[in-house]
Parts: C-alpha cells; sequence; structure tokens
C-alpha cells in the first residue's frame, strides 16, 4: 500500500487541494499582512500574532518533551484565542472532555487523535485523509518547524451546524462530498475549492466567459497515437501495454478515428465504461471499470464471451435486441454486488448498450457507458426507512408501545439492519456520581432488559442475545460498550476483528438481508432529546455489504435523532398527561380522598344495607328498579320476578289497596314529594310460637312499612326513587298479641282473683273446719269454768268418738289444704323450670291399679263405682317393665281420678273406668273421639330425651271415663288453661283451684305425651293422656332400695283403710322399704311392688332372725320445741323410745352415751367401770337440717366421720327432716351421710314406716355381710 503523499494521482490531487485551500484560507484571513508595506514590518510580526488573529482553533505542541504514557492528556504550550474560547473543543483535543462525532467508538477518538499528532503517518481508524486528520468535525493539519507541532483545525459543515463554543455570527466552511461514489480513496471527503463568487451573488451578475477555440496550440492528447502525452495514468499505460496486433482489432496504429475517438472519450470518464468491438466483442475499459469487473481484471483486448462468458449469457439477449432493432438498451438502478474493497460490496449502476455504428452504418460495437446510482439507491431505502421508523414510533402514547413500534419498522429495512437487539433499561437511585450513570442523572444504570420480541435474526437468550444484562456482574461481551454508550449518549461502533468475543457466540444467527454474517455492529443509546437518562438501547449490525462510511454513519445519526425525538414525545406525551393529571391532581387527590371516604362510607352502607333487615330499593323515573338488597327480596318474595314498582306492587297488594298506592305513587312523581305509609300485603305470615296466642288461628299477612323519596337533578327533575322497606309483620302481630295479652293479663287478674277468692275460700273453710274440731274437744273434756270432769262410762265413749272424728276432720282438713299449698308449689317448679323428670324401672300397670286402690275407700263413700282395666293393645304388645317417671304419672292419674270423683259423686250414675293402653305410634286426635290440646306449651324433658336414646320406645295411653255432668263447647276451650275451670261456680259445687289440669298438661307434655278429653254435655268425659316410654327387663331380682321422699302432691293424698287401720295399730308391721338412693327420692309413693322389691317378707324375715328390733329407739333433734314437742309424743303413741336433743351438738354428746360408742379408745379402764351402766338404746336419728349451734348437715358429717374413725361401733340411721326438698337439697344432705330425707309436712304413721324401712335396710346389710364372711 503506497504511502501518504505517495499514492495514486488522485490522492495527490486531493493533498495538494487542502494544501492550497488551506493556505488560501490562512491568507484570508490575515489581511493585516497585506497591508504591510515593506518587508521589515512583515518580519515583525511574530507567528503568535498570527495566530492570535486566526479565526481555525489552533494549538502549539512542543515534540521534544515525551508523554508519560500514549494515554496521556495533551499538553499544549499555546492555544489561540479562538481554540481558547471553544472551551468544549479544548477539553476534547486535551482527553478532559467528550467527541462531538456522531459515534463513540470502541477506543477513545483522542486516544487515537493524538497517536496520529505523535506519528502521523500511522492511520488507526480510516481517518486520515492525506496528510490532513478527520476529528470531531475538523479536518486537522499540522506544520512542523524545530521540535515544535502546530496543528490548526478546519471545521467541516457535515453533522455540524456550528463549532462548539463559538458565536451565530462566525464564519462556517461549507465543505461538501463528491456525490460520485468511491472515484476518491475510500473514505475521504472531497474538498472543492471554494466558489470564485458566493452563493449569494445574482446569476445575472456572473462574469460571461466566452469558450476559448479549440486548436492544436493546446497540444496533443489523443493516448492512442504515438508518442503518446507525456502525462498517462497507470490504467492508459496498461491500456497501452497490450499487444493489440494478436487481438481482432489489429495493431493500434491501424485503427480508425472512429474507434480511437471512442477509447479517448472512454478513457477520459470519470464513470465506469466499456466499449465491446466488433464481432468479438472485444473488451476496451476505463479504470473506474475496474471496480466492476474486479477480479476479472485484466482482461483488455480479450473477448467478452470468453473472458466473462459466465455473465455474457445475461449481455446476449441485449446484443441480439440492439441488433435486430438498432435501438440503445437503457438499464437503471441495476444492482451490482462488487468486491472493490475486499468484500462483496452492493452497489447500484444505471447503464445503455449503445450501438456504435461504422462508416457505412453497420453495427461496429457496443458502448457500455455505467452511471452508479448506488448512493441514490442506499439513500432512498434508508430515508423510507427513516420515513417509516419516524411515522411509526410517532404513533406511540407509551414505552411498551414504542420499543414494539421500533422493532417493527426495524424489520422493515432488513438489509442495512440484519441483525439488532432491542433492550430496555432500569435504574437504581444513588447518592452520588456513578461510572454507569448517565450524565446528570442521580441515576444509576442496573440492568438492561431484552423487550418481548426485542430481537432481529436471533432468538432470546441466545449468547448474544441475553435476557437480561446485570451491568455490574454480568460477563457479557457488550457491556463496556454499553457503558461507553450510556455515559456519551453516542453510539459505539464494534468491528468484531477488534473485539475478543466468545467462541461459538455469533452460531445459529439467522442474519437478514443477504445472509452475510456481520463484521460490526452499532450500539445506540436511546434517549429523548429531552432528557438526559438513556431509556434503552439498540445493538445494531452493520450491513456486510455495505462500508460503514459517512452516510451509514448518517443514517445511523438520524435514525437515533428519530428515535430520540419519538421518545421525546412518548415522554413529553407522558410528561403532558402527567401535568395533566398533576393539573387535576390535587383536586383529583382530594376527590379521591373525598370519594375513599365515600367509598368507606357506601362500603359502610352497603355492608349495612346488606346486612340489615331493612329492604332498600332504587328506581329510575319510570319506576323500573335499579337496585334492591337482599333484605328488599327477602321480604318480597312473591315479587322477586318484577322489575318495576307496576309489576311488584300488583302482586303485593290486595285489590282494594291499589288507588291508595297509585295515589302514593302519583305524589312522587308529580309532585315529588316524600312519602311515608304502612301497608298490608297480600304475603301470608306464620307468627312465632306464642303460648299467649293459642287458640287465635286467624290468617296472619306480611306489613310494611315503607319510606320514599325523590332524588331531584339540578334542573329539579326527577332522577330516581330511593326507599327502603321495613317488615312490620311481627311488630304489627305484636301490637295484636299485645292487646291479646292485655286483655289476657285482664282475663287473667280476673281469674286469679277468682283464684284467690276460690283459695281463700278453700282454705278458710277447713281453718274454720279444724278451728270448729279444736273447740270441740276442748270443750268435750273441760267445763265452761275450765274444770275437768271425770266422764262416766257411757259418756267416755261418746267422748272417745266425738274426739276421733274431731281429729279425722282436722286431718282431712289439713290435707285439703295442703293439696291446695302443693298445687302453687308445683306451677311455680314449672313457670321456674326446676321440676326435673326423672326416669326410673317401673310397671305402669302396677302404678295405675295403685292410683285406684288409692281412691277406693274415697270412691266407695261417694256411692261411686271405680273399676280399673287393661286394653287388649297393652297385652298385644307385651308391656310389662318400662322406663319412665312413675311419679310424675301418678300425680296427673291421681288429679284426673279426683276430679272424675269429684264430678261424679253427684250424679245419678255414679261410675269411673281407669284403663290403660299402649302403641308404638304417637297417638293422635280422633274425629268423634279424644282431642288432645295442641300446640305444646312445654319441650320434652332433657333427661326423658337421653333415656330413650338407650333402647326401643312406646307410648303408654292412661283414660279416665266417668258419667260426671260433662262439659259444653265453652267449657271445654279453657279447661286447660291456668287458674281455668269448667264455669265459675265449679268451685262453689265441686271445689279446687283450677290449677290441676293444666299442671297435668305440663307434665304429660315434659313426659313426650299430651293430655286431651272427650266430653259431651250431660253424658259424661273420658280424659285420657299419654307419655313417652322405653321398654326394659324385669327388675324383680334387684337388691336397691325404695324411694323415700313423698311428692309434694301425691304424698298427703286420702289413703286406703289399710294405713287408717296402721294408724290405730301401731304394733302392727308396715311395710319395709329398702334404704334409698338420692336419684329414687321423688318416687316414695310408688309402691314397692310396682319397683320390683317384695317389702312384706323382706320385713318378717328380718323380724324372724331378730335383725331388727320390736321397739325403736329414736333420737329426736329439733330446735323447734313445739315440733319437738308433737313429734316425740306422736312416737311415743306409737310404740318408740324417743330422747330430743335440741341441735347437733347436743346430738354428739348424746352419741357417747348410746352403747355404739367404744369408750376404750378415748377413755381409761377406771371410766369404763363406772360407765358401764351408761350406755343408751339407740336405733336411729331424725335430724332437723337448720338448727342453732349446730345444723344438721354439719352434726351428720360428724357422726360419718365417727363410724370412720372407729369411735362408733356400727352405723346408726339418720333421717333428714326438713322442708328444704328440692332435688338439690335432697343430694346435698344424701352426700353428707344422711340414709334418707322426708320433707315436712308429714304423717307420723308415713313416717314411722320409713323409720322402719331404713332400719330394715341397714339391718338387711349388716346381714349380708354376715352372709358373705360365713360363705
Amino acid at each position: 500500500m503506497p504511502l501518504p503523499g505517495e499514492g495514486s494521482p488522485q490522492e495527490r490531487r486531493y493533498s495538494r487541494a487542502v494544501g492550497s485551500l488551506q493556505e488560501e484560507l490562512a491568507v484570508r484571513t490575515i489581511p493585516e499582512l497585506k497591508k504591510a508595506s515593506s518587508r521589515a514590518e512583515l518580519d515583525a510580526i511574530t507567528l503568535l500574532d498570527v495566530l492570535g488573529l486566526d479565526r481555525r482553533p489552533t494549538f502549539i505542541l512542543d515534540v521534544s518533551l515525551p508523554p508519560a504514557s500514549d494515554d496521556a492528556p495533551l499538553e499544549p504550550i499555546y492555544v489561540n484565542p479562538s481554540l481558547a474560547d471553544a472551551k468544549e473543543l479544548l477539553g476534547i483535543l486535551t482527553g478532559t472532555g467528550h467527541s462531538h462525532d456522531k459515534f463513540a467508538n470502541n477506543v477513545q477518538p483522542t486516544s487515537r487523535f493524538k497517536s496520529w499528532l505523535r506519528k502521523p503517518a500511522s492511520d488507526p481508524d480510516g481517518a486520515l485523509k492525506g496528510s490532513a486528520y478527520m476529528f470531531d468535525g475538523f479536518v486537522w493539519s499540522t506544520t512542523t518547524f524545530d521540535h515544535y507541532l502546530l496543528v490548526s483545525g478546519l471545521q467541516l459543515s457535515i453533522g455540524r451546524t456550528e463549532p462548539p463554543g463559538s458565536a451565530q455570527s462566525q464564519p462556517q466552511l461549507s465543505l461538501s462530498i463528491d456525490p460520485r461514489e468511491h472515484n476518491q480513496p475510500k473514505n475521504y471527503p472531497q474538498i472543492p475549492r471554494a466558489p470564485a463568487h458566493p452563493p449569494e451573488t445574482p446569476v445575472e451578475q456572473l462574469p460571461r466567459l466566452s469558450p476559448a477555440p479549440v486548436s492544436a496550440a493546446h497540444g496533443r492528447f489523443d493516448i492512442t497515437l504515438d508518442p503518446p502525452p507525456a502525462s498517462l495514468s497507470d490504467h492508459v499505460r496498461y491500456f497501452r501495454s497490450i499487444d493489440w496486433s494478436t487481438t481482432p482489432l489489429g495493431p493500434m496504429s491501424a485503427w480508425q478515428p472512429q474507434l480511437r475517438s471512442l477509447i479517448n472519450m472512454i478513457m477520459n470518464d470519470n464513470n465506469p465504461a466499456v466499449l465491446f468491438w466488433g464481432d468479438e466483442v472485444t473488451m476496451i475499459y476505463n479504470e473506474s471499470y475496474v471496480e466492476i469487473i474486479a477480479l476479472l481484471h485484466p482482461c483488455m483486448g480479450a473477448s467478452a464471451r470468453v473472458a466473462a462468458k459466465e455473465y455474457w449469457v445475461h449481455f446476449q439477449p441485449i446484443v441480439d435486441h440492439i441488433n435486430a432493432t438498432g435501438q440503445t438498451w437503457t438499464e437503471h438502478d441495476l444492482p451490482l454486488f462488487v468486491d472493490r474493497h475486499g468484500f462483496l460490496e452492493e452497489t447500484y449502476f444505471s447503464f445503455q448498450f449503445v450501438p456504435v455504428l461504422g462508416t457505412e452504418g453497420q453495427l461496429a460495437g457496443y458502448l457500455q457507458p455505467l452511471v452508479e446510482t448506488t448512493k441514490n439507491n442506499i439513500l432512498e431505502r434508508r430515508v423510507s426507512s427513516l420515513v417509516e421508523i419516524g411515522s411509526q414510533t410517532a404513533k406511540a402514547r407509551d414505552l411498551d408501545t414504542y420499543w414494539d413500534l421500533v422493532l417493527n419498522t426495524l424489520i422493515i429495512n432488513e438489509k442495512d439492519v440484519p441483525f439488532a437487539l432491542l433492550y430496555s433499561t432500569e435504574y437504581q437511585e444513588v447518592a452520588g456520581t456513578s461510572s454507569i450513570s448517565s450524565p446528570g442523572s442521580a441515576f444509576e444504570l442496573e440492568l438492561c432488559t431484552l423487550r418481548n420480541r426485542g430481537s432481529i435474526a436471533v432468538s432470546a437468550n441466545h449468547p448474544i442475545a441475553p435476557s437480561t444484562i446485570a451491568l455490574r456482574s454480568s460477563t457479557y461481551v457488550f457491556i463496556p460498550y454499553l457503558t461507553q454508550a450510556a455515559k456519551s449518549r453516542k453510539p459505539v461502533y464494534l468491528p468484531f476483528d477488534e473485539l475478543k468475543m466468545p467462541d461459538g457466540i455469533l452460531d445459529d444467527i439467522d442474519w437478514k438481508g443477504y445472509h452475510d454474517p456481520c463484521r460490526s455492529v452499532v450500539i445506540c443509546p436511546v434517549l429523548p432529546t429531552t432528557g438526559e437518562q438513556v431509556q434503552g438501547f439498540i445493538i445494531l449490525g452493520v450491513n456486510p455489504r455495505r462500508p460503514f462510511d459517512d452516510d451509514y454513519q448518517q443514517f445511523i445519526h438520524v435514525m437515533s435523532r428519530l428515535l430520540a425525538t419519538s421518545l421525546a414525545s412518548v415522554v413529553l406525551f407522558d410528561e403532558e398527561m402527567r401535568q395533566k393529571e398533576n393539573a387535576i391532581g390535587q383536586a383529583a387527590r382530594i376527590q379521591e380522598q373525598l370519594l375513599a371516604e365515600l367509598k368507606l362510607t357506601e362500603k359502610k352502607f352497603q355492608r349495612f344495607a346488606e346486612r340489615a333487615d331493612v329492604g332498600i330499593f332504587i328506581t329510575n323515573p319510570t319506576g323500573k328498579y335499579t337496585y334492591r338488597n337482599d333484605a328488599w327480596f327477602e321480604i318480597f318474595k312473591d315479587a322477586a320476578d318484577s322489575d318495576d314498582l307496576a309489576g311488584a306492587w300488583g302482586n303485593l297488594v290486595f285489590p282494594e289497596d291499589v288507588p291508595f298506592c297509585e295515589t302514593l305513587f302519583t305524589k312522587l312523581i308529580i309532585e315529588k314529594t316524600a312519602v311515608c305509609f304502612e301497608l298490608r300485603t297480600r304475603m301470608r305470615w306464620t307468627p312465632p310460637k306464642d303460648p299467649d296466642a293459642e287458640g287465635h288461628t286467624s290468617e296472619h299477612f306480611v306489613w310494611i312499612l315503607c319510606s320514599a323519596y325523590p332524588e331531584l337533578g339540578a334542573s329539579d327533575e326527577l332522577k330516581e326513587i330511593v326507599g327502603n322497606v321495613t317488615d312490620i309483620s311481627k311488630l304489627k302481630w305484636a301490637e295484636d298479641v299485645q292487646k291479646m295479652r292485655v286483655k289476657s293479663a285482664l282475663e287473667s287478674q280476673r281469674q286469679l282473683e277468682n283464684f284467690i277468692d276460690t283459695t281463700s275460700h278453700e282454705m278458710r273453710n277447713p281453718l274454720s273446719a279444724i278451728m270448729q274440731c279444736a273447740d270441740g274437744i276442748i270443750s268435750s273434756y273441760a267445763t265452761p269454768d275450765g274444770h275437768i270432769e271425770v266422764p262416766s262410762p257411757i259418756s267416755y265413749s261418746n267422748l272417745l268418738e266425738q274426739t276421733i272424728d274431731a281429729a279425722q276432720t282436722i286431718s282431712q282438713c289439713a290435707l285439703h289444704m295442703k293439696r291446695i299449698v302443693d298445687d302453687i308449689l308445683t306451677i311455680s317448679k314449672l313457670d321456674s323450670g326446676l321440676l326435673i323428670i326423672t326416669p326410673i324401672d317401673a310397671q305402669p300397670e302396677s302404678v295405675a291399679n295403685h292410683a285406684v286402690k288409692m281412691f277406693e275407700s274415697e270412691a266407695k263413700a261417694a256411692g261411686v263405682d271405680l273399676k280399673f282395666a287393661v286394653d287388649q293393645s297393652f297385652r298385644e304388645l307385651g308391656v310389662d317393665w318400662v322406663s319412665l317417671d312413675p311419679t310424675r304419672m301418678l300425680q296427673v292419674l291421681i288429679n284426673l281420678i279426683t276430679n272424675a270423683v269429684k264430678f261424679t259423686r253427684l250424679e245419678k250414675t255414679r261410675m269411673v273406668t281407669v284403663s290403660v293402653a299402649a302403641t308404638t305410634e304417637e297417638p293422635s286426635s280422633e274425629a268423634g273421639g279424644i282431642q288432645y290440646i295442641l300446640p305444646k306449651l312445654a319441650e320434652d324433658d332433657s333427661h326423658l330425651q337421653e333415656d330413650w336414646n338407650r333402647g326401643p320406645t312406646l307410648y303408654i295411653r292412661f283414660s279416665v271415663s266417668d258419667t260426671g255432668r260433662g262439659l259444653s263447647v265453652d267449657e271445654k276451650a279453657n279447661l286447660f288453661a291456668r287458674f281455668s275451670q269448667a264455669s265459675p261456680r265449679t268451685h262453689i259445687h265441686y271445689g279446687g283451684s283450677g290449677l290441676g289440669l293444666f299442671i297435668s298438661r305440663r307434665l304429660t307434655e315434659m313426659q313426650g305425651g299430651a293430655i286431651g278429653l272427650e266430653s259431651e254435655y250431660k253424658r259424661g268425659s273420658t280424659f285420657s293422656f299419654y307419655i313417652r316410654a322405653r321398654r326394659t327387663s324385669s327388675a324383680l331380682l334387684r337388691r336397691s332400695s325404695m324411694p323415700r321422699v313423698f311428692p309434694e302432691d301425691v304424698r298427703h293424698r286420702p289413703h286406703t283403710p289399710k294405713e287408717i287401720d296402721r294408724l290405730l295399730n301401731p304394733d302392727r308391721p308396715a311395710p319395709v322399704v329398702r334404704r334409698p338412693t338420692a336419684e329414687q327420692a321423688i318416687h316414695s309413693d310408688i309402691p314397692a311392688e310396682a319397683l320390683g322389691h317384695s317389702a312384706e317378707s323382706m320385713f318378717a324375715e328380718l323380724k324372724r332372725t331378730k335383725s331388727i328390733p320390736d321397739t325403736l329407739h329414736v333420737l329426736v333433734v329439733e330446735d323447734n320445741l313445739v315440733n319437738q314437742k308433737v313429734l316425740a309424743k306422736q312416737l311415743r303413741n306409737l310404740g318408740c323410745v324417743v330422747n330430743v336433743a335440741n341441735h347437733g351438738a347436743e346430738a354428739l354428746e348424746f352419741l357417747k352415751k348410746t352403747r355404739y360408742w367404744d369408750h376404750s379408745a378415748i377413755e381409761p379402764p377406771a371410766a369404763l367401770s363406772n360407765a358401764s351402766s351408761l350406755p343408751f338404746e339407740l336405733s336411729l336419728i331424725l335430724m332437723d337440717w337448720e338448727m342453732p349451734v349446730m345444723n344438721g348437715l354439719t352434726a351428720v358429717t360428724k357422726i360419718r366421720e365417727f363410724q370412720r374413725d372407729k369411735l362408733l361401733k356400727a352405723h346408726i340411721p339418720v333421717i333428714g327432716v326438713t322442708a328444704n326438698v328440692r332435688e338439690q337439697q335432697i343430694k346435698t344432705a344424701m352426700e353428707a351421710g344422711m340414709d334418707d330425707v322426708v320433707g315436712k309436712p308429714f304423717r307420723v304413721t308415713e313416717l314411722l314406716g320409713r323409720m322402719r324401712g331404713v332400719v330394715a335396710g341397714i339391718a338387711e346389710e349388716r346381714l349380708e355381710r354376715v352372709r358373705e364372711q360365713d360363705s
């Protein structure tokens, strides 16, 4: 390769042109030198004076001072004012600033510029233009004198509008590039001489030049003559070196003038041209044509058919056409790929095949002049691509759309963009300036992300196209250059041969365009023109069939500017939108806050509305619903399918209420006033269960309370109707119930007053009888003056009979009063929920038979025929032992038998029949038969429910039929109500409190049954009730004890003559019951046989074995002296030996004097001998509960402690005698150590029987233990 200045003639001419231009400019810029009058004045002007006046940036270096390193900054010893004013340019030259070139090369341009200054012959980046160097938009030339280097720059007009740091008025040089490509050395700009006249000079003022005549005086220039001209180019010398005599053209001297003229014309043509002469189409071409034929050169004088046989087949049809027509063939913009710079280059040429005629008009040859149109075609393609980029990206309104449009438009020009990667950037805020942050940015570039479908010719995650690039930690090959591009904000050109690229990184790339691998890429930072922060990078592959020349750079530059402008539009649009948002932001935020609060309130209201029991609705002015909450649909189930008011209300209201609803709607629509009203709808409503509403079977409808108001607009127009609906059915029903309750309360008050009157009457009568009987007894023994006379035997017999009769009357009156008190106590327990049902195994047939026997004497006295019958169903089901509460069952049965006897004793026909039946299905009311009372007032008892779950159940039904007066319809209606009797005069004729049947009803319902009746006035009545029971096995062989507490409402009923006989014959043994348990406490009135015991045989066995004494020794512990005296006297009358104590402490002291106290455990032998006569006999203790000093529970606890400590030799029975007879109280007493509990008041004969039973139970246990020891 020739050195600079010794190259081709074109290069030398270029260098000379530049030198001449610099000289002319230098002279023109120093007008003071032209005004010098003498050589002496000129010599007085120094070089620095001249440089100070020069407008070109100039500086001087001392080359004798070697730099510290190749990258050391330039240290000029002089800088002229023009350069000093351009501080930015000065910084660039010295290496402290940034270049203004379109590209920031991968090697710093300043470093290469410095290398050129030190070694002017080197050309590291192709910027050397002859003796000049292009850097940062200036053509720099140097002059060396002594050890100083003077460097001066001349600004180019390409890519810069004005020199950096200079004023607008500073004159600029207009330099242009030759439109013909490759006529000058590669990448050399053409700098023609400045025009003789400024461009603004009018054409008509230009001097007219007359053409000079062509004459021989100008010399000989024909290169085909001998001797040739003195100055010949290498190509002409090559042309003349051909031995033309060996060609079809013959020796050059024999050529025709026409041929000579054509050859001279071709050789002097700067455009490629070739002449095909003769039939052999011998080739003669100029120097410019060599670049086109490339490797075919040299082929001067050869036949085109031979030298270019592979291509001639394409030209032969053209030749044939010309031969046939004699007309020129023209071809425009023909793409040709020529190798003129070491690679296959994409070029475009327009050419003609011009026929050359001989002297006689025949075809002598073909002239093919070519004009290269590469630049125009490439420019057209690139301009079209740039227009598309600009127009398409301008449509973007956000970054995502922008990046998609960028990639879509780049794909269009795949020849100039055969490869591309599009990355968006992510920044991290930093405190200081980072090495990889954009200038002026407080954010550090951290990550680059490949956009979705953001690549051309390569797939994502290819080694050259990673999805993400971490600029701090990644080993990606382009990272340094991405950082450089981000810093400089300029494209970076990267030839692959200068990069250390990993092996295989370019494999599997589907190169676009001509499918040739790219030799270089350009990294283009994408940032808006209005900002400093890089938003992304485009890595573009350079067209491998085009040189990366100024045009290519300009294309990249313009594309970057277009992208920057479009991006600025996007950013500005985004900023504009942000500003608009900010403009309304303040109000919007306040509005949002208010809306948020409103929404919160609305949500709260909506939640309230959705959860509220109030139905909320909204309609439009026509009455069509636009909103209804769940409560609305819950209320208006029948109108859920209607979507307007008219349809909904038409289904809801009664016909008579339609005009009222229409009036209300008209008031809303026309008068636009709110309305509020109550309305009864056609929807049926079921009220809750209410005992007070029993018997009221009237039909109920849904009542609503509706409020509605019109929502008006700004012009007072109706926008919508908002309303709410409240279901007031329950309120209306409650009002009715309240009215009914008030009425019922008044009625109850009246009944209560009647009950009080009746009760008072019922209690005052027996009280009066008691007082009269007592007075009669007293008066029978004493005279009016108080003296007691000794009666005669006859009068004594009468006196004794009168006294017994009076005592029996007193007993009957007391029992009558007790029944009233017991009924009141039972109803109180029912109301307070304290009455508990306790199921045990029992025989219902035996219990019912026992109830009948209880009334035999009373019925016989009243002349009533009392019978007991067992229904066939009872036998068919084989009912024997069942689990139920026999006491509560007996209580109901006794109540019914009492009423039956009471209401039958005054009739002519007096008959009462008690029957028992069974069924597996729950009995129900029968037409013309028993009508059971519904609905039930009480739920099934929980204890019974648990018991029923343990086995199969059935229903036991008891019926009591009588031939009494019967009941009318009105009397039956109130029969089972509280404080009710058949008629107001019932108690006058029959007595009673009016609570018995009400109590019976509650008790049967608690046992899973019901009570009812069948009655006909004057014909008699049948009362029937059934209860649910569980089948069990036989209990005859059980060894359990009898329950011992009398139920308050049955324990004092009239008893059989057997009991009266027992009262008159106390020595006769009473039935013995076994020692009870707490769970059996309330079943003491049930016969032992009904519960599986044989009391009489057990008592006889114990008497025979002497296990129980004939005479009971009793300790009565009672603080009430009257009760103590009476009880002790009664027990002594019945044959008992009685001792008394006033409280528990005295009872404990008495124990120490009995034979059961072990004196040897705590007393010395002497004391034992003295106390041998002291021990008392003791069978059991009757212990009161509430006493001073020490109560009964504490005393019995102490007794059991003595027993455990062996201070007592045997178990001493203790029976609690108290008025505390609730179940929990009984359980507490039993747990403290009592053996039984008897409630006050009681009959002494019953108490004696209980006493004997407890003693017998203790004795039985002792006997069993002895038997076990003997066995």
